[in-house]
């Protein structure tokens, strides 16, 4: 319980550092006090002044955080200017699109590098299928995820294509080399010489074997395919967070980018503490 309310408190104190962090960012960003609403000729010198004054407001940004923190107390996650709705809102009407490509990027992503690494880890001398992959795999590493999401969009795939082909060869990097060791095990080619399937021998010797950094991983891949999401959505047009968060970068929303860093930050550190406690988990069972 202990340990529990600890990692509780630091990602409590890490959500709210990334949320000041983001506000200090965009307000002493190049042009931060400049809006595109006063150049709209349709404005007179009052409106134009509110929008001034409206903005000088924002200027002291530990304050205007203070007042968020005690509005998100009440449900309360500010407005946005540029979208000119409830940030609550925003966030509710996009996310499940997210959440759905993000679904099926980790999954399709897992399928495929697993997929890949069971053959290289079963035939291990098979030099020429490991160097392919492995030249694959490399290649995709070295592409920004916005230049793939470019790719894809000029090709007409879709946008949980592109997560797909961004965590793909991270999975079948890391899984292969555990798969290697598995497959060389002492109690794997006894298994071998008795007879026993390959099916078999993958399912109830080979993958258990492997299990507990597989599921680190996983945790940890969800953090990648978070990150991943954000250049993903805004290139592709998906009309997610990751999207929103990118419109509102470009407008200097700061409500919204506040909202959205301090979200991704708790969804990529709650993805990582599970991974640090399957690693931790894995490491007390060995001692």
């Amino acid at each position: 319980m202990k340990a529990i309310a600890t990692h509780a408190g630091r990602m409590l104190v890490l959500v709210l550092a990334a949320g000041l962090a983001s506000a200090l960012l965009v307000r002493y960003s190049p042009g931060d006090l400049v809006d595109e609403r006063e150049i709209d000729q349709r404005l007179n010198e009052q409106s134009v002044a509110a929008i001034r004054a409206e903005k000088a407001a924002e200027r002291d940004v530990l304050p205007a955080f203070v007042r968020y923190l005690r509005g998100m107390t009440r449900g309360d996650l500010g407005f946005s200017q540029s979208r000119q709705a409830p940030i609550a809102g925003l966030i509710a009407e996009r996310a499940p699109e997210t959440l759905r490509e993000l679904a099926l990027g980790l999954v399709g992503g897992w399928l495929l590098g697993l997929g890949l690494a069971i053959p290289a880890g079963r035939f291990r001398k098979a030099w020429i299928y490991d160097a392919v992959s492995a030249t694959t795999a490399g290649l995709l590493l070295s592409l920004p995820a916005a230049l793939l999401a470019y790719l894809c969009l000029v090709a007409g795939a879709k946008s949980a294509t592109v997560l797909v082909l961004v965590i793909a060869p991270r999975i079948f990097r890391f899984t292969r080399n555990m798969l290697v060791q598995a497959y060389g095990s002492t109690y794997v080619e006894i298994a071998r010489a008795r007879g026993i399937r390959e099916i078999s021998i993958l399912l109830r010797h080979v993958l258990p074997a492997a299990a507990p950094q597989i599921l680190a991983l996983a945790a940890a891949s969800a953090s990648i395919a978070i990150g991943a999401a954000i250049p993903i959505e805004a290139i592709c047009d998906v009309p997610g967070l990751g999207r929103l968060a990118w419109q509102a970068a470009m407008a200097r929303d700061l409500p919204v980018l506040v909202n959205l860093t301090m979200l991704i930050a708790l969804a990529t550190m709650a993805a990582m503490a599970i991974s640090d406690a399957v690693s931790s988990r894995e490491s007390a069972i060995a001692i």
